[in-house]
């Protein structure tokens, strides 16, 4: 009868130990995946359709993404990501291969886009970058910004969930406003009047990618039927977007990996990421796809696409690898 006390007693103090003993800290939970992406630039020539050999201008691991040539096409501006996590604007000269930041604020900043006047640029800012979900979300508003980086004011104070613009004129800009998925608040695409801050609703399911017509419509891809994206077009008053031209298959055909990013050329054409390729769309209606150019040596897809306005460049975003690990 003692040792079977004893032996409840030891088996208690044990546990009692074990109990007391610190206990390991939980696992972080792991950092969310930035992807690694570069920024390449190719030649143009429109009167023959081809396009050059493309050159990585970037270069380097993360991420950089979102170009825009400046209006002499001499130079693009473009997002990257440093190490501490701050996204800012930054800017290569074509000629000589040379990055320099253009903004370096404590904010966010994303989509830069040159304004049409020369007096400098538009971008999305996030103004709680180190907040997650709808937080981050609702602090993102669209800002006019100098050339040399220095923030001005708000393009509509009032409006936030910016995600992606384009603009139609000076007066005029499309916005894709950020839905909340926990709320059932779909992805939604307006056009604004800056003078008076008017908001009009075009459409819902829209891909992240925004143009202007060379008439001066809204360009978006209509993602309202899952078995067929569209390129379309809309302005302000009218009953419905128009259907310009369907969406390339052929290199990715998942939804959730279909291409949306599009961007007008010079010339009144459309040019479209396909996989690794780029596609063209004259523009006519009743034309389809043709191809531009099939860069296989490339070491991802293509994506978010900008042309320069003299037509004589294209830049792109290209999916890098993950490092190798030895």
């Amino acid at each position: 009868m003692k040792r079977w006390w004893c032996a409840i007693m030891l088996v208690c103090a044990a546990g009692a130990a074990r109990a007391q003993a610190p206990q390991p800290a939980p696992a972080p939970a792991p950092a969310p995946t930035i992807p690694d992406t570069d920024v390449f630039v190719a030649d143009l020539d429109l009167a023959s359709g081809k396009v050059g050999a493309p050159r990585n201008l970037t270069q380097r691991p993360g991420y950089d993404n979102q170009p825009a040539f400046l209006p002499d096409g001499r130079a693009v501006l473009y997002v990257a990501r440093d190490d501490s996590g701050s996204t800012d604007v930054w800017r290569v000269d074509l000629e000589t291969g040379s990055r320099t930041p253009v903004t370096r604020t404590p904010e966010a900043e994303y989509s830069p886009t040159p304004l049409a006047d020369g007096s400098g640029f538009s971008a999305v800012r996030v103004e709680a970058p180190h907040s997650e979900g709808d937080a981050f979300t609702e602090s993102q508003r669209l800002f006019r910004y100098g050339f040399d980086g220095k923030v001005r004011e708000p393009v509509l104070a009032a409006v936030r969930r910016v995600g992606y613009h384009a603009w139609i004129d000076a007066e005029h800009v499309a916005l894709f406003l950020v839905g909340n998925a926990d709320a059932k608040i779909p992805n939604r695409l307006v056009l604004a009047e800056i003078r008076e801050g008017a908001i009009t609703e075009l459409a819902k399911d829209i891909g992240r990618s925004l143009g202007r017509t060379p008439d001066g419509r809204v360009t978006f891809v209509d993602q309202s039927l899952p078995e067929t994206w569209n390129v379309v077009a809309m302005a302000a008053g009218d009953p419905k977007p128009a259907l310009l031209v369907a969406i390339p298959k052929g290199a990715e055909e998942k939804p959730a990996e279909r291409s949306q990013d599009f961007v007008w050329l010079a010339d009144g054409s459309l040019m479209m990421a396909n996989g690794k390729r780029l596609l063209r769309w004259s523009g006519k209606p009743g034309t389809d796809w043709t191809g531009l150019a099939d860069f296989t040596d490339l070491p991802g897809s293509i994506r978010r696409l900008a042309a320069s306005r003299d037509g004589k460049r294209v830049a792109f975003v290209v999916d890098m690898p993950p490092p190798h690990q030895p």
